[in-house]
């Protein structure tokens, strides 16, 4: 009889490394974040980048695409593990993010706290790297 096992796809350490960088820079360039963290989203089996901040809706999606695309540059080599299409961006209102200002605080440095298996109001997060949630 066989099984099917779905492995799922790892969080390297350059996937972590590269997401604390570009949070930094997104800090730098004046446009810190409310909210990053590395995401395991199981439907797809991938991991995303996420980042909230009221820019979203102040400047719409686009624009701040645009600023993140210019901090991942200046990562140098490091860019090529966090490409642009696994980042994704959240309002602050948004639900996931308020789930999380529930659980923890962060405060506003970037830091790593790993939340696997994990419900939050009745919402089940399977697995994340948390680096801010101010």
């Amino acid at each position: 009889m066989a099984e099917n096992a779905v492995v799922k796809d790892q969080l390297t350490d350059a996937m972590v490394q590269a997401g604390a960088e570009l949070t930094r820079k997104l800090d730098e360039t004046g446009m810190p974040p409310d909210v990053a963290l590395w995401l395991f989203v199981p439907e797809s089996n991938e991991w995303r980048l996420l980042f909230a901040s009221p820019e979203v809706a102040v400047q719409g999606p686009r624009k701040v695409y645009e600023r993140i695309r210019v901090a991942l540059e200046a990562l140098g080599d490091m860019a090529s593990t966090v490409p642009l299409s696994v980042i994704s961006l959240l309002e602050p209102n948004a639900e996931l993010v308020q789930l999380l200002k529930m659980a923890i605080r962060t405060g506003p440095g970037v830091g790593q706290i790993r939340f696997s298996k994990n419900v939050i109001n009745g919402h089940f997060i399977d697995d994340a790297l948390i680096y801010r949630v101010a």
